[in-house]
């Protein structure tokens, strides 16, 4: 499948354009705070949306997530929305703070906000970071069965909730007085917009995926080695016909918890065992974003897709690999273009 558009909107900008080229320079949008947490009584820090009409609940991310969609759909404008199929990714039913009818009314909501019918296909993925991981694949499945010429794949989230900050302060995820292994709340909506291979080099393809369970969370306790990240990682690599020397940058959904960094760690020690001349450069867009849960996979593919575009990335193949606080792992091999040769034949997931 081809990236062929992407919509961002986040703490660092409205729009792909602005979020990307601050994401590039380093900006950090963590400059707002919000409630005082209960340790110090410091208000936490935070990536926080200013918007014109601040609503809560499903209201909020529906108003988040519309304008990364419009975004997106300004490359196929040939295609109505109702055309076009949305599989978007959400946080995962047991988030503490979660709206409880996300399932029921987002997709409701967006109809309303795009004033258009979306194509029956259209979806909701309730699984927080991993959620559009599985939605990728399912748009695989439609463009391949020629049921829609474009997919559109979006994450919406928000951490910037009193009940949330809460429930993770009390379990000490969330950076406050007291605790520095924790994350800081940000959200965002992110999309992106895919197709089958078109014949352009300047086009982002995903050409092999990879997915495993961890069987030690980390709210679990059983210790951690990292064996499911780097499962979903192989499978990704052997999928895409490449080898981790081949990998020239990874993008993760790194948030300042020390799990994940470990997690990370252990996939590189394991698959990565050859001699490099540049190390092995790691991204991850949550230092400047917050942590923005379902949203985060859009957001990775969107960066990738920019930094080939304006050829800042350090080499042509990507990795990206995403976890849920539930256990799910997903991996993704991103190319950058096709050769000569190659265009035109079909590449599968």
């Amino acid at each position: 499948m081809a990236v062929r558009a992407s919509g961002l909107v986040t703490a660092l900008g409205y729009n792909a354009p602005s979020t990307l080229a601050a994401l590039r320079a380093g900006i950090s949008g963590v400059m707002t705070r919000a409630w005082a947490d209960r340790e110090g009584g410091e208000p936490y820090r935070c990536a926080r949306i200013v918007l014109p009409q601040r609503w809560t609940g499903v209201e909020l991310l529906a108003d988040l997530v519309a304008p990364a969609i419009i975004e997106c759909l300004q490359v196929c404008r040939e295609e109505t929305l109702s055309e076009v199929p949305l599989l978007i990714g959400t946080a995962h039913p047991s988030r503490p703070g979660r709206p409880e009818m996300i399932e029921s009314q987002l997709l409701d909501a967006l109809a309303e906000r795009l004033d258009a019918p979306l194509h029956p296909a259209s979806r909701i993925y309730p699984a927080g970071q991993v959620g559009c991981a599985q939605a990728l694949i399912d748009a695989q499945t439609l463009i391949a069965a020629e049921h829609a010429r474009y997919v559109l794949i979006a994450g919406v989230d928000s951490y910037i909730d009193h009940e949330t900050l809460d429930a993770y302060e009390v379990h000490r995820r969330v950076l406050c007085t007291g605790n520095f292994n924790g994350f800081l709340p940000g959200e965002a909506g992110s999309a992106v917009l895919l197709s089958a291979p078109v014949a352009t080099g300047s086009a982002l393809y995903v050409m092999g995926y990879g997915q495993a369970v961890e069987t030690a969370p980390i709210d679990g306790s059983k210790p951690l080695r990292g064996e499911a990240m780097t499962q979903a990682v192989r499978n990704a690599l052997e999928m895409a016909g490449v080898t981790m020397s081949d990998i020239a940058l990874r993008l993760s959904d790194l948030s300042g918890e020390h799990y994940k960094f470990k997690e990370a760690m252990f996939v590189a020690m394991r698959l990565d065992r050859s001699e490099r001349r540049k190390p092995l450069d790691m991204w991850h867009p949550i230092e400047y974003l917050g942590e923005i849960g379902a949203a985060i996979l859009p957001c990775l593919l969107s960066w990738a897709a920019h930094a080939m575009r304006m050829k800042y990335a350090p080499g042509r193949h990507v990795l990206c690999h995403v976890g849920s606080d539930t256990g799910e792992r997903a991996a993704f091999v991103l190319q950058s273009g096709i050769k000569d040769n190659d265009i035109g034949r079909e590449v599968t997931l």
